[in-house]
Formats: structure tokens, sequence, C-alpha cells
């Protein structure tokens, strides 16, 4: 896995290199909460809210579990469909592809029918669910320290340092706590915003071509 320097990275839709920067986002809070969620300081009290006992890191550690277990259960080419349908249905609830679609698209949201708007969803959705399932299953221990957890319900925020190949950068998870549930809805890499990089690029397709063009990409990428 190369990671570049922010200077360097490229977030172009039309090389769908964000889309290969997502699987560094996903890959690393998998292993975050898979083996550092005791390094979670005081402040994760505030995460507890009524009627839910588990805080941001607690609540994606459940979920790890569940996908270690599904990995074991299912494991080689020919359980691969079963196993992907599996964590797709635990992933799911811990992250908000709704939201991360809805924020992605920006202020266009507003501007296309709600016909569009799921549609829009679903594809979207689809695509990152797809792309975080490819690397789950090559989920390994050292990579993330767990730094800091800070709650201002219904807010939330972890923060963390990575280290790849002799380099260290720090990725940050947005989480909202929807319906009793602890959610994320974004992640920042060296304070680039996953979904702020979405909405610049999902914006210029869509002004200098359309909507309906947006859509039809993020098809094609979906099938590869």
């Amino acid at each position: 896995m190369n990671i570049k320097s922010a200077s360097q990275r490229s977030f172009s839709l039309s090389s769908f290199k964000l889309v290969s920067r997502f699987n560094i986002f996903l890959f690393a809070i998998v292993c975050a909460i898979a083996y550092g969620s005791g390094q979670a300081t005081a402040e994760t009290a505030a995460g507890k809210t009524a009627g839910n006992d588990s805080t941001p890191l607690q609540k994606v550690q459940a979920t790890i579990d569940e996908i270690v277990e599904i990995v074991q259960q299912n494991s080689g080419d020919d359980s691969k469909d079963v196993r992907r349908q599996k964590l797709r249905e635990v992933i799911n609830p811990v992250f908000d592809f709704d939201e991360m679609a809805k924020r992605s698209l920006g202020p266009h949201w507003n501007k296309v029918t709600p016909e569009e708007q799921a549609e829009f969803v679903s594809v979207f959705s689809d695509l990152l669910a797809k792309t975080y399932l490819g690397k789950i299953e090559t989920v390994k221990p050292g990579m993330v320290k767990v730094t800091k957890e800070k709650v201002d319900a219904p807010r939330a925020e972890v923060k963390t340092s990575v280290t790849n190949k002799g380099d260290t950068f720090p990725i940050d998870y947005k989480l909202q706590n929807t319906s009793g549930s602890w959610r994320v809805y974004d992640v920042e890499i060296e304070n680039i915003g996953l979904v702020a990089n979405y909405r610049n690029e999902f914006a210029g397709i869509i002004r200098k071509e359309s909507f309906a063009s947006l859509i039809e990409r993020l098809k094609k990428k979906k099938e590869e």
C-alpha cells in the first residue's frame, strides 16, 4: 500500500484515486478499533447515551468482533459471496452511508428529485461498501494507535495515528449518534475530509456535465 504525502495525494474522480484513498481510511479504522480500543481516554464516558451503553469505540469494537468471526467461518474463495454479504450486513449499521452520500452531494442534494436521491444513495453506498469489503479481510495489527476520543453529543471524533512502511500520519473519524447508535459519517486524513473532497469532485462533474453523468461514472466504477 503506497501512502503519499498530502501534497501528492490526488482526489480526482476521473482517475478514481479518491476511492482508492478511501481503502486506507476504512482499512485503518478497522485496525484502530480492533486492536486499539483499550487506549480510549476518560472522555469515552461522555459518549454513552440514554438507552445505549456503547461509546463510539465500543460500538465499532463489537462490529469488528462480528467481522472476524464471519471471516473465520466463511474463509476461502468459494465462500467469497456469502462472506461479503454477511460482512455488508454487519458494516451497514456502523457506517452511515446514506448520510455520507447526502453530504457528498452537497447543495445538489436538494436540486434532484427524490427518485434521483435514492438512486445516488444506492450507487454511492454500494461503491463505498464494495471498496471497504475488499480491504476488511486483510486487517493486520500494529498499524494504528488510538490517541484520543472526544464526544460532544450527538457528535464524536476518534483520533488515530497510522504507521505504514515507515510513514506516520493522522486519521480522524467523525461519528454522530442516530437513534441511539453511533455511526461514522466522515473521515479525515491529515485534515483532508473524505466527504468534502467527494463533494468538490461531484460538484465539478455536475457543473461540467450533469447529475446523470455522475451516476453513470459511479455505476461504471462499481462494476469494475
